[in-house]
């Protein structure tokens, strides 16, 4: 790593919203501020979308009143956009609320992200968001707080955006002096979730991905363990190490332990963390391959999962393991038709070197259950381009090993406002991951469809009877059409539902 940019601290990189969430003051407020810029929710009519009302119980009927009758002397309509208003010697934004159906978490994030792009040219001393009848201030603050999200980070000029208010002030609903800490540790890890995706493969290799958590444990006196591979070698976790082959940086299996409130219950999740993935031997298209740095988004999101409970305890013992490597075609890469064996002593024969996600997250979800004996594991993984296929870019996959664990998945995935969609393991399928010469195979034959159910069952076999989930973020880590999301590149996707599994696993 001779560049100049590997050099530097990843601290140093983070964009200027990362220092605005240590900086700014953040807090619920029971009355209107004198002298402040207002967010305000509009709804349109059911009946006739061009008759809207405010949606701010906490606002002055008076006040509503003006606002409407300003907004309709200069006849403005929900369609088109935010509308900026002068009333009483405050100022207020109007922003209506999304007509595409959508959890209600979503549609608030949605407004929020609608308000940051609004605002951001507006040099605010003092924002008050407003909440709604629905009380979801929280939620239209976490998408106003991540639609100041940039990629500034890696450009030459790093200018913090004078255009953050340095006052933000939630008016009404169910914020308190707790759920706003909350909900600031939350957007700070969520930044850390979106800056990792983003990062370039020549700055965020294996070794950096690897230093960052420990940095990050160190920091909140947290346990990390890194395997390189000599280590892997040792424990015989060579589906694994058969993808790092072909790349000449180290691959990383890191582990950070994290205590709970209860630490006789055990969550363990576990990211595939491939910094680059050119499709090894197999090698991929060269159109569209530079997205392929975001192939570890599943591993950020786990990652981001630390950094989040290192502030706020979570309520049992969380074990986040993440799988970081390169794959890349060279002499020394695996070939088609390579035998390799696995941590949990199976056969594996690489038909494919483009199928590799599935053998990280093997050797990494048996070590792992061999290792901490979890209650529950879950993984989460841009896996297969099959589930673009099945449900686009607006929703994930999700499967469970039985269907008590699925609708815990689901369920936590709702409580997250993330679009998940349940898939089957429909057992006719099983036998296709079988192999001929090993006991299994990384990919169907070619006349066998369903790849991202085909991926599932491969995974099934490195869980045994562990109670045992599987996220397939594929279509929605990255370019994310789903409301509520940034509707382009890293999305932190499934990032909510990984911490709202581990709060709800009791």
């Amino acid at each position: 790593m001779g560049h100049a940019l590997a050099r530097e601290q990843w601290n140093t990189l983070l964009p200027p919203i990362h220092n605005w969430l240590h900086t700014a003051t953040i807090k619920e407020t029971k009355t209107a501020v004198d002298g402040a810029h207002y967010g305000v929710v509009v709804r349109s009519d059911q009946a006739d979308k061009d008759k809207v009302s405010i949606d701010a119980p906490d606002l002055d009927d008076g006040l509503k009143a003006k606002l409407l009758g300003q907004a309709n002397t200069l006849g403005w309509r929900p369609s088109a956009g935010p509308l900026h208003l002068n009333v009483d010697q405050n100022t207020y934004t109007l922003v209506a609320i999304s007509s595409v159906p959508a959890s209600l978490k979503q549609v608030a994030r949605q407004v929020g992200l609608d308000l940051a792009k609004a605002l951001k040219e507006l040099k605010l001393k003092h924002l008050v968001l407003c909440s709604t009848s629905q009380g979801l201030i929280l939620d239209i603050a976490e998408g106003y707080i991540s639609g100041l999200y940039t990629q500034a980070g890696f450009k030459g000029q790093r200018k913090n955006d004078q255009s953050f208010p340095p006052q933000l002030s939630l008016l009404g609903g169910v914020a308190s002096s707790q759920s706003v800490r909350d909900l600031v540790e939350f957007s700070k890890a969520q930044v850390l979730v979106r800056f990792l995706q983003d990062a370039p493969p020549n700055y965020l290799t294996p070794k950096k991905f690897a230093g960052i958590a420990q940095d990050i444990a160190k920091e909140y006196g947290l346990v990390c363990k890194v395997l390189g591979r000599e280590a892997m070698e040792t424990l015989g976790m060579d589906m694994f190490l058969s993808v790092a082959n072909g790349s000449v940086e180290e691959p990383q299996c890191i582990t950070i332990e994290i205590p709970g409130v209860d630490n006789s219950k055990t969550v363990a999740l576990v990211g595939k963390g491939l910094t680059f993935d050119s499709g090894g031997i197999s090698i991929k298209g060269s159109a569209g391959m530079e997205e392929m740095k975001y192939d570890m988004s599943g591993g950020a999101a786990v990652l981001g999962v630390v950094r989040y409970f290192a502030a706020v305890k979570p309520p049992v013992k969380v074990i986040c393991v993440i799988g970081a490597t390169e794959n890349m075609p060279s002499g020394a890469a695996t070939k088609p038709s390579d035998v390799v064996k696995a941590y949990n002593g199976k056969t594996v024969e690489i038909l494919n070197t483009d199928a590799e996600g599935r053998l990280v997250l093997g050797d990494c979800l048996s070590y792992t259950i061999n290792e901490y004996k979890p209650d529950f594991i879950a993984d989460i993984a841009t896996l297969t381009g099959a589930v673009l296929m099945a449900l686009g870019c607006v929703g994930g996959a999700v499967f469970g090993s039985d269907e008590s664990v699925a609708q815990r998945a689901l369920k936590a995935a709702e409580l997250g406002g993330e679009p998940f969609w349940q898939l089957p393991l429909w057992p006719e399928l099983e036998k296709e991951v079988k192999g001929d010469t090993a006991d299994l195979k990384n990919i169907a034959k070619a006349n066998v469809k369903g790849g991202t159910i085909m991926a599932a069952w491969f995974l099934k076999e490195f869980v045994g009877q562990t109670p045992w989930a599987h996220f397939d973020i594929a279509g929605t880590a990255w370019n994310c059409q789903a409301l509520g999301y940034p509707s382009s590149g890293s999305a932190a996707f499934g990032f909510r539902t990984l911490v709202n599994l581990c709060k709800t696993w009791g």
